[in-house]
């Protein structure tokens, strides 16, 4: 642990410095302009309305979420990477099996990237809580008519927007989780690093293409997990199986991979 803590945390700083980046000017140059200026007839602005995936300050949300594929990339996931490299993948999988070492490699990588997005974004909305006034969001002044098709489970905007909110979190770190599951089984096959930390961008660009042409077909990733989504959201169970596969495809075909390369 202590080898593990002294080459990976600084990495690992990395990414979640740059994933607050956006975060922290979300804070400095919209939430606290805008609560310096609040009045009381200012019903429509919310906690909820303005954290980070609901806010109308778009160019905000959208460099946090579309860097997403990539920062989450930045983390303990290139352990993996590091062992190939040195040798220490061989010499671990002798001492145990290989279905033990992947499994504990995918998690550490998962909640690497799980903690790169969720810190941010629960940042961001204690900042929310801390100066904005926490007010239900009414139907009729907040109403947002495009909500049912942008945001899943749209009705507890309305009547619990924190578990809403949470609710979104989880999502985003499950996708943070995903790519740097992706991209740790991307150091099984490729030598380049910028190769390894890129893919999980790469792909999730390929999708959101194929979802802008054909909807009706894909989405994006990387904008289902906004709670007001730029695009029109699939069936949840889309996503969740496409989740589940991808789990899936990166472990049977991470020990398949350590199994040539130990042999």
């Amino acid at each position: 642990m202590t080898r593990f803590s002294r080459h990976f945390t600084p990495i690992f700083l990395l990414g979640l410095t740059l994933s607050f980046v956006p975060i922290l000017f979300h804070i400095i140059l919209y939430i606290l302009p805008v609560a310096t200026h609040l009045s009381v007839s200012d019903v429509d602005t919310t906690t909820t309305t303005e954290w980070l995936g609901f806010t109308q300050q778009l160019k905000f949300t959208y460099i946090f979420y579309l860097a997403l594929p990539f920062v989450c990339t930045l983390g303990w996931n290139l352990l993996v990477f590091d062992e190939i490299r040195s040798g220490f993948l061989i010499t671990t999988v002798f001492y145990r099996s290989i279905r033990s070492y992947w499994l504990n490699r995918l998690s550490i990588s998962f909640l690497s990237g799980f903690l790169i997005v969720t810190f941010p974004l629960l940042t961001d909305l204690l900042a929310s809580f801390t100066f904005l006034p926490l007010l239900q969001p009414d139907w009729m002044i907040n109403q947002l008519l495009a909500l049912p098709k942008l945001t899943y489970f749209h009705m507890l905007f309305y009547t619990h927007p924190i578990y809403l909110i949470l609710l979104y979190i989880l999502m985003g770190g499950i996708l943070g989780g995903l790519c740097a599951m992706l991209s740790a089984g991307a150091a099984l096959f490729f030598t380049r690093r910028l190769v390894i930390i890129s893919l999980p961008l790469a792909i999730c660009l390929f999708f959101a293409i194929l979802a802008t042409l054909f909807p009706q077909l894909f989405f994006d990733p990387a904008t289902i997990v906004i709670a007001f989504s730029p695009n029109y959201l699939p069936p949840i169970q889309y996503p969740l199986i496409v989740t589940l596969l991808t789990v899936w495809v990166i472990y049977i075909s991470g020990i398949a991979r350590i199994k040539k390369i130990v042999s």
